[in-house]
């Protein structure tokens, strides 16, 4: 799916970038990916699973200074001619805390479109 949207930065926004599955934990991703010519960063700063309610979190500096950072990262990436993808642990973002991170990049003028199964795409709406 990545190489199918031409992806050239995955950023990890896992609090805790570790699966059940070995090929999705932080190591085995920043090993592979670069294989592919797709760059691996962890941004553990907008991760979920808070002692507090995520909507709570978003209110924190910690949280704020790690979006700023985040949305200046997109914005590099996009000026420079590449596409970033964030991932998640969760396939649905209504059921994640990507839900309200979408919601906070449209307010920041970044368009959101979540990758959910191979060839299909979905423009972020709720």
């Amino acid at each position: 799916m990545l190489a199918e949207n031409r992806i050239s930065n995955l950023v990890d926004i896992r609090r805790y970038p570790q699966s059940t599955f070995d090929d999705f934990n932080k190591e085995s991703l920043e090993k592979s990916l670069p294989l592919h010519n797709i760059l691996y960063i962890h941004c553990e700063g907008v991760g979920g699973m808070r002692d507090s309610t995520y909507l709570e979190y978003m209110e924190t500096d910690e949280f704020r200074n790690s979006f700023a950072k985040l949305l200046a990262y997109i914005v590099r990436i996009h000026e420079a001619g590449g596409k970033v993808v964030l991932m998640c642990a969760e396939k649905s973002p209504k059921g994640c805390h990507r839900h309200y991170l979408s919601i906070k990049m449209e307010e920041n003028d970044i368009e959101v479109i979540h990758l959910i199964e191979p060839g299909q795409v979905s423009l972020f709406s709720f």
